[in-house]
């Protein structure tokens, strides 16, 4: 089985690498086990609950390989592999919907936000992530008329446009499961920024000056009228911090995400406002894997001959990336 050294254990690109020094089976979320309350009167669903499109769904398909081991910090002398699976692309499919669906969705959403910034101006770093909860008298409305209705009060907080991904669930940690409360992550532009990250009236987000034209103040004035919660996401602690990553939000958000059942083609994410689908045309961005130490380009390889890896996804010990001692082109001979 493969060998990770001391060294590569604390190397903080190596780490990022094989996904923060775990195996897949390891991120096992709360959203991933928790059963839905009553879900078997419910035709709202969480993604990744329904069993596998096909046989090959998860499968190993190849190993690729970078080489460049001068450029791979201080786990120098060993080559990153990558292994490649086969994937249904399905929202549903218990196997290929975490790191298949939500991770190609990603990457489209984070190329139509780098497309707006050529097209709109706005850099990618004005991007923001909210949260919008309905009310109750909301839920057994259709699914088009919740997303008019999130719009809406987006539109009157002062957003210009963005992306929604409907979340039909919430964690319910003390009974353990999934209870349905429809909200929206959304993640797109305010009219004047958010000014109030830095604002000592802001006290986690609570604003002391309910007169203030600021976002924070604004959403608790709208809450009066339209009764939606609208606030950007915080961190555990309820503060309001700056987005690390487009893609990592988009792909997380996702990964929980929900649809309604007996919709052939449900639309989980819609573009509303400047960015709305007929705006612009997305220009895609490539998602090929390159090395993530070194950012150089993977090659199709095999393994060298006596080392062996959970190749399949979805068997426990499964390992999507790894490193190896180098070896050179010659002596990687085909396993097995």
């Amino acid at each position: 089985m493969v060998e990770i050294d001391d060294a590569a254990k604390h190397d903080a690109r190596f780490l990022e690498a094989v996904g923060f020094g775990k195996q897949e089976d390891e991120w096992i979320t709360q959203y991933d086990s928790f059963p839905l309350r009553d879900g078997f009167r419910s035709d709202w669903k969480i993604v990744g609950r329904e069993p596998a499109t096909n046989p090959f769904c998860g499968k190993h398909r190849k190993f690729q390989r970078c080489s460049e081991t001068a450029l791979h910090g201080s786990i120098g002398g060993r080559d990153f592999y990558h292994n490649g699976v086969n994937s249904c692309w399905s929202y549903r499919c218990h196997t290929c919907w975490k790191y298949g669906w939500a991770v190609r969705r990603a990457f489209s959403m984070e190329s139509r936000f780098f497309t707006a910034e050529k097209v709109l101006g706005l850099p990618t770093s004005s991007v923001e992530h909210f949260s919008a909860s309905m009310s109750k008298e909301w839920y057994d409305k259709p699914y088009d008329a919740m997303c008019q209705g999130c719009w809406s009060a987006l539109r009157r907080r002062g957003i210009l446009g963005c992306a929604s991904i409907l979340h039909p669930f919430r964690k319910d940690k003390r009974k353990r499961d999934l209870v349905r409360s429809f909200h929206f992550h959304c993640l797109g532009y305010l009219r004047d920024s958010y000014k109030c990250r830095e604002c000592r009236k802001n006290v986690n987000g609570v604003c002391l000056d309910l007169d203030c034209d600021g976002f924070e103040a604004l959403t608790r004035r709208t809450y009066n009228s339209d009764g939606w919660i609208v606030k950007l996401a915080t961190n555990e602690l309820g503060v309001v911090e700056k987005r690390k990553s487009l893609y990592g939000t988009c792909w997380y958000q996702l990964e929980h995400s929900g649809y309604l059942e007996g919709v052939k083609n449900f639309q989980i994410v819609r573009w509303w406002g400047n960015v709305a689908k007929k705006k612009f045309k997305t220009v895609k961005r490539a998602n090929a894997p390159s090395c993530p130490l070194c950012k150089g380009e993977l090659h199709d390889c095999f393994l060298p001959e006596g080392v062996e890896v959970v190749s399949n996804r979805g068997e426990r010990g499964f390992m999507k990336n790894f490193t190896l001692p180098h070896v050179d082109d010659e002596e990687v001979v085909r396993h097995g």
